[in-house]
């Protein structure tokens, strides 16, 4: 990811049980809530078995610069993209954009699902909703200090 992404200066990879079944379940995982405003219409899907070899040489975990060269492609310029069966990688300008996207990712997934259980019509952002949440410049500040403070009671 580094290679490939100038502007990545952290990735965060997890076992996400919230985007885990828009891997595997031809479901696109579209941005609904505007903290997600990052997600592209569709998150990219990761799927292992286009990268290379087969299953006994090749596995289902990313282990190698090939298997990570292939991700980044498929990642492109989005920020997060899914990986089948095995959850999902974000990225971010810092370590803090890169969790405050991931927590966003997982509260949008969750939120898509339980929309669609009521509904197959589920009203995404628009992309004149994503480029306006673009130049607003979403602050990662409050949610990281929100984050924070909450773990903070926790311990």
């Amino acid at each position: 990811m580094y290679k490939a992404r100038p502007d990545v200066q952290c990735v965060i990879h997890s076992h996400s049980y919230g985007v885990i079944p828009f891997g595997i379940a031809g479901v696109p995982l579209r941005p609904v809530v505007p903290q997600a405003g990052f997600l592209p219409m569709e998150t990219p899907v990761f799927e292992i078995r286009e990268a290379t070899g087969d299953v006994e040489s090749r596995g289902m975990l990313v282990t190698n610069a090939t298997l990570g060269a292939f991700l980044a492609k498929k990642l492109g310029a989005a920020a997060v993209i899914l990986m089948r069966g095995h959850g999902d990688t974000v990225v971010g300008g810092s370590v803090r954009e890169a969790t405050v996207r991931a927590v966003y990712t997982e509260i949008n997934a969750r939120i898509l699902q339980q929309a669609l259980q009521l509904s197959s019509t589920v009203v995404s952002l628009d992309e004149a909703e994503l480029r306006h949440n673009a130049k607003e410049n979403f602050d990662v500040g409050r949610p990281w200090e929100n984050f924070r403070r909450r773990l903070e009671r926790r311990a």
